[in-house]
């Protein structure tokens, strides 16, 4: 059977996915753009010498002709690398605030890159949902956004987000890959969950040109959550909604076991084998 489960079919979709057309923040400058940021993250400009440091004034952040003059390449590296974000976005030379982190057919790299992040220390805390949206299409309809706080202001946590692949929810073979992520993540304890959100939130998100979860940014996760962890541990829930029908199930079940066989599918909850294997027969 041809279609999408000719993986040569899947890569074109990402050849022929068109950027969601969104109306863009009016920044002009570099200054307005640092200023952006921080303001995104939950951070005022009065904050922002506390919370960054780097010898900066409250008279430097209010006022951007004197922030200006001190943005140098030194400066706009460390902010970058703080928040998590592309340097060309601040330097004025892409629209797009992050990249992404591929794991399409390569699950468990999910596992090996969270250890990455908490290798020099497991004070690290790391979470994150599976963000998808109603509308069903063959393009990208779902997104694993990880976060990891950063620091605190008034009582408020501070976050760098981790933007992990684009997928399509219905697709068998992207159904198995997310569930194997989301139970890497639990394994862990970097709890992965679910919502579903608008599409209009949703098509910010995957334009990567807007911070996650901000109200400045019109981009706050607070839709109708769903348990992401059933994905390891349902398979009624593991197969709902996927397309090309039996063919399908039947191979995102199959997936499934594969992956649960090589290790990718403890969650945490205990083995489920057995479950996706009943399943699996009476199907």
């Amino acid at each position: 059977m041809v279609g999408l489960g000719d993986i040569e079919a899947f890569f074109s979709l990402k050849d022929r996915f068109i950027k969601w057309r969104n109306t863009k923040p009016v920044v002009t400058n570099t200054a307005q753009r640092f200023i952006r940021l921080f303001e995104a993250h939950g951070i005022s400009r009065a904050q922002i010498p506390r919370f960054f440091g780097h010898n900066l004034t409250i008279n430097q952040v209010e006022d951007e002709i004197e922030l200006s003059k001190i943005l140098d390449t030194n400066l706009l590296e460390a902010v970058a690398t703080l928040f998590g974000i592309r340097l060309e976005w601040l330097e004025g030379g892409t629209d797009e605030l992050y990249d992404i982190n591929h794991f399409y057919k390569q699950s468990q790299k999910f596992g090996e890159w969270l250890d990455s992040l908490t290798a020099d220390t497991d004070k690290i805390k790391i979470d994150g949902w599976l963000l998808t949206t109603k509308f069903k299409t063959d393009q990208y309809d779902a997104l694993i956004l990880m976060r990891e706080k950063i620091g605190e202001l008034a009582d408020e946590n501070i976050y760098r987000y981790y933007f992990c692949e684009q997928w399509i929810y219905g697709y068998w073979k992207c159904r198995a890959d997310i569930a194997a992520c989301v139970a890497q993540g639990w394994k862990r304890n970097q709890y992965i969950t679910g919502r579903i959100l608008t599409q209009k939130v949703f098509n910010k998100f995957i334009s990567l040109k807007f911070v996650p979860d901000s109200e400045l940014e019109d981009t706050v996760i607070a839709n109708q959550r769903f348990q992401a962890e059933d994905l390891t541990l349902n398979p009624n829930f593991f197969v709902q909604g996927l397309s090309e029908g039996q063919f399908g199930i039947e191979n995102a079940v199959a997936l499934w076991l594969e992956y649960q066989q090589l290790g990718f599918m403890d969650s945490g909850f205990g083995n489920k084998r057995s479950v996706f294997e009943q399943f699996q027969l009476k199907n």
